[in-house]
């Protein structure tokens, strides 16, 4: 399908709101829709139920924002997105944060909450890297985590958009890799 086909359609479901305008935009994109569920989620049936769940979340995310330049793009973040809060919403482990753990933290240090009243066994780089980001990525980064907050609850919490919370936990990330990094390389 086309882009101009796309954009036809999305415009036709907007004005309409009909579903099945929305489900001839959605068929084509449910096998690569599915297979990130399946991706995130681990399990068939999960994966099954959320490839639906998102048809649901699509009809309002469309009416909420503009036309996307690129739908398959944009769907696959929305996809992406809403997999990686159900495992947060679920309780189940947050593969994002595992996934985190393993791409800067290969060298066996693991994130504990931070405060330091806990009797956790900190890292003591973990702590010293955290001192070290801006404030911004850090509250960032400490309400994305531990405080297991979205984006949205964050960006209201911080005064700021929702936009410059994922930059800053992004760039807070990188960060503390790198800061991590160093201080290996230094012992």
């Amino acid at each position: 399908m086309n882009q101009n086909t796309q954009h036809t359609l999305i415009r036709q479901y907007k004005t309409s709101k009909k579903l099945e305008v929305l489900g001839e935009l959605y068929q084509p994109y449910m096998p690569l829709v599915y297979g990130v569920c399946l991706k995130y989620l681990k399990n068939r049936d999960a994966a099954q139920d959320a490839v639906m769940d998102i048809f649901e979340k699509l009809a309002m995310e469309l009416l909420k924002h503009d036309t996307p330049d690129n739908f398959k793009t944009w769907l696959y973040v929305v996809v992406k997105n809403f997999c990686l809060m159900k495992l947060r919403k679920d309780g189940s482990e947050n593969r994002a944060f595992q996934k985190m753990s393993v791409e800067f933290m290969d060298n066996g240090f693991s994130l504990h909450p931070l405060d330091e009243s806990d009797e956790v066994d900190f890292s003591p780089a973990l702590v010293e890297c955290m001192k070290k980001l801006k404030e911004r990525q850090r509250k960032a980064i400490e309400l994305f985590y531990y405080k297991k907050l979205c984006y949205k609850e964050i960006a209201d919490q911080l005064k700021t958009e929702e936009k410059k919370v994922k930059s800053d936990i992004q760039n807070g990330k990188r960060n503390l890799k790198i800061c991590i990094e160093n201080q290996i390389i230094d012992e």
